[in-house]
């Protein structure tokens, strides 16, 4: 097959990603700028990055934010987007040997969860030109998305504007409700966490951790709790 022919296959298969895309990054962009984010922040955001779980974080921070904020933003960032590097890993699988490093870094921006399922599930070797044909398709809905979100909220009134602050819990419940159903030690997991950040919110006012630390932890704590509980056992080899 040739490369515009891969490019066009990769960026038709991706193409349902696109449209989720589009739908969330309208949804992250409306809350951005109902919660005072000026209307180019999260057109910036996404055009360099692709985590919607990141940018939802940063969306639903009101400006102007506490002393300090940003710091606790970029570490819940971090800790949301480690798995990243697990999925660039077995992302890493597809590429042919000698790539350069700018085309590493080109498809490392498009490193999602929904991308990678797509492009490991292929039976075919895909290669560069399919990663990219990948990346553009979903690229594409993500920006648009967020584009057109920040645009039509500062436009429409504040009541229309409401409603779609429930599409990123939509969104997050989404994500981890199948994995919670098929996995008991997920379930555990989610629930420790859930519990953990409850606790802390209930500590008094000079020993509580402010909202993005106390996910931060709570997640953090019960991931690495989990995987001391309930280690994955390797597969044996074929």
């Amino acid at each position: 097959m040739s490369v515009p022919a891969t490019f066009r296959r990769g960026f038709v298969d991706a193409l349902p990603i696109c449209l989720g895309y589009f739908g969330v990054g309208f949804a992250i962009a409306a809350a951005s700028v109902a919660n005072g984010h000026p209307v180019w922040s999260p057109v910036v955001q996404s055009l360099s990055q692709l985590s919607g779980t990141s940018q939802g974080a940063i969306s639903h921070r009101a400006v102007p934010g506490p002393p300090g904020g940003a710091w606790e933003l970029a570490l819940l960032c971090l800790g949301l987007n480690l798995r990243y590097v697990l999925l660039a890993l077995a992302l890493a699988q597809k590429l042919p040997p000698g790539i350069g490093l700018g085309r590493r870094l080109l498809v490392a921006l498009g490193v999602t969860d929904e991308n990678v399922a797509l492009e490991i599930s292929r039976p075919f070797p895909t290669g560069f030109p399919y990663l990219t044909g990948v990346l553009a398709s979903s690229y594409l809905g993500w920006n648009a998305g967020n584009a057109l979100g920040a645009i039509g909220t500062a436009l429409l009134p504040a009541s229309a504007v409401a409603p779609l602050g429930i599409a990123l819990y939509a969104m997050f419940t989404a994500i981890v409700v199948p994995a919670a159903k098929a996995s008991r030690p997920t379930l555990l997991c989610v629930a420790l966490a859930a519990a953990a950040n409850a606790a802390l919110r209930a500590l008094p006012a000079a020993a509580r951790p402010a909202p993005v630390a106390s996910m931060l932890l709570a997640g953090v704590g019960a991931a690495a709790l989990c995987a001391l509980l309930f280690p994955k056992k390797a597969e044996a080899a074929p």
